[in-house]
C-alpha cells in the first residue's frame, strides 16, 4: 500500500467525518465507525509512523533525539533560497536537511551551498538508500545521519563549516533584530563595523529568542502531540486537546 496517499490526505485540522472517510477510503474497510476523533487521529499517526518513509517520520525521530538536550530547535527555517528542515541552536548552530526514502537529491547541491554559509555545523539526515549518491555531493565537513527505526546512526560527524558568510547570516535577521543588536539596519554598515565572530554570535541569540517559545511548547506538550503532527503544533502552538478532541 502507498502510505504516501494517506499522508497527503491527512490534515490535523480535519473533522472526524473527514478522518473517518480518509481511513475508510485508504484501507477499503468500515471498521472505523465507532472511533472518536482522537482515536482516528491516533490511528492515522500510528499507521504512518509504522509504514511511511516520508520526512514527517524523520522529523519526529530527530526532534525526539534533541528533546531533552537543552537546545532550542525549529522546523523549516528559510535560508537564502532554501529552507532547512530542522535547526538546533545552543552553543552552536546546526542545520539538518532531511532526505527520506521517497525524496530525491535533485536540490541537495544548492541546499548544501546555502546552509554552509549560515550555520556552523550541517548534517544531512538521510535514508540509507541515498548514502552512495549523497557522498558524491556533500563537502567533507558535512555530517551524515540515518535512523533505523528509532536508532540513530552517525555515519559521519559534522565539522565546522569553513565558509560562514556574515552577509548571508545577516539576511536571517529582521530589520527589528538588526536595529536591536547593531543600532542600525544597514547591513553594509554592519559588515564594515562588526567582526564576523560578533555577527555569528548574535545570530545564535536571535534564533534562540525567535524559536524558544514555539520549541518550549513542543517540549511541554510532547506527550499530547501525535508524532506525525509535530511541525503543525510547532507552527501553531494550539492546545492539542482543541485539535484532537474538538
Amino acid at each position: 500500500m502507498d502510505y504516501g496517499v494517506l499522508a497527503r490526505s491527512y490534515s490535523p485540522l480535519d473533522y472526524a467525518n473527514n478522518l473517518r472517510r480518509t481511513l475508510k477510503s485508504f484501507y477499503q474497510e468500515d471498521s472505523f465507525n465507532n472511533l472518536t476523533k482522537a482515536q482516528l487521529h491516533k490511528e492515522i499517526s500510528k499507521s504512518l509512523m509504522q509504514n511511511y518513509n516520508g520526512e514527517e517520520v524523520l522529523k519526529y525521530r530527530i526532534a525526539n533525539y534533541f528533546l531533552k538536550k537543552g537546545f532550542v530547535a525549529a522546523f523549516e527555517v528559510n535560508v537564502k533560497g532554501s529552507r532547512v528542515d530542522f535547526l538546533v541552536i545552543n552553543g552552536n548552530t546546526e542545520g539538518f536537511e532531511i532526505k527520506s526514502k521517497i525524496d530525491t537529491l535533485n536540490r541537495l547541491k544548492k541546499q548544501v551551498g546555502d546552509y554552509k554559509d549560515v550555520f556552523e555545523y550541517n548534517t544531512v539526515l538521510i535514508d540509507e538508500k541515498h548514502i552512495t549518491s549523497l557522498q558524491k555531493i556533500l563537502p567533507e565537513y558535512y555530517g551524515i545521519w540515518t535512523f533505523v527505526g528509532s536508532k540513530r546512526n552517525v555515519i559521519r560527524k559534522a565539522a565546522m563549516s569553513p565558509d560562514l558568510d556574515s552577509k548571508a547570516q545577516l539576511d536571517l535577521f529582521t530589520k527589528k533584530d538588526l536595529t536591536k543588536h547593531f543600532k542600525t539596519s544597514d547591513k553594509d554598515v554592519i559588515l564594515q563595523q562588526c567582526e564576523s565572530s560578533l555577527i555569528n554570535a548574535l545570530l545564535k541569540e536571535v534564533l534562540k529568542e525567535r524559536y524558544l517559545t514555539r520549541w518550549n511548547f513542543i517540549k511541554d506538550n510532547w506527550g499530547k502531540i501525535l508524532p506525525i503532527d509535530l511541525q503543525f503544533f510547532f507552527n501553531s502552538n494550539i492546545d492539542p486537546d482543541l485539535i484532537y478532541q474538538g
